[in-house]
């Protein structure tokens, strides 16, 4: 006899979760540095903190679906195969500080192998190296890798004061100084 079929997930509850995302990614997108709470997620989609956790295995993997939400919603709207789109991407995260502050705090957390952002930043850190390398010559990986440090380390320095930093002009100098071309 064979062993019942496992069930997955009913599609009132994949709905539900959804909707938890797409207010989390607002909610982040609009937020400041500080992101928003939890509790504020919660209270526009009328659960509980606890309530929205039911549908995530932890806070952590709900914020990394949160930059797995981000990152699908930017390859639509961005043509990241050409440089411009990508410029273009940079100037827009410029506009999301609490996004930019969720993918810094997610990537410095996933150094750890048991934290649930670590396989997505690992994997989203390869996509990203292979999409500079492209733009840069793919026979120098390190130019993609300190680009790559750069747009992280430019963040922080962005968020901590952001009226001194132009993270995207600086990104534009150093990719023209890597020996790319920005024209």
């Amino acid at each position: 006899m064979d062993a019942p079929a496992k069930r997955g997930p009913y599609a009132k509850g994949l709905a539900r979760r959804a909707q938890i995302l797409d207010a989390a990614l607002a909610a982040y997108a609009s937020s400041g540095p500080q992101g928003p709470s939890l509790r504020s997620i919660a209270d526009t989609v009328g659960l509980t903190e606890a309530g929205v956790l039911h549908y995530f295995d932890s806070k952590d993997e709900l914020l990394v679906e949160i930059l797995a939400a981000r990152d699908r919603a930017d390859v639509a709207a961005f043509d990241l195969t050409t440089l411009e789109g990508a410029w273009a991407l940079l100037e827009h995260a410029a506009e999301t500080p609490g996004l930019v502050k969720l993918l810094l705090d997610m990537a410095t957390a996933s150094v750890s192998p048991e934290h649930a952002a670590h396989d997505f930043m690992k994997a989203r850190s390869e996509v990203v190296l292979a999409m500079i390398g492209k733009n840069l010559g793919d026979e120098e990986p390190w130019k993609a890798r300190v680009m790559l440090a750069a747009m992280e380390g430019l963040g922080i320095q962005w968020l901590r004061d952001p009226s001194s930093v132009d993270m995207v002009a600086d990104l534009k100098r150093l990719y023209e100084a890597l020996g790319g071309s920005t024209d």
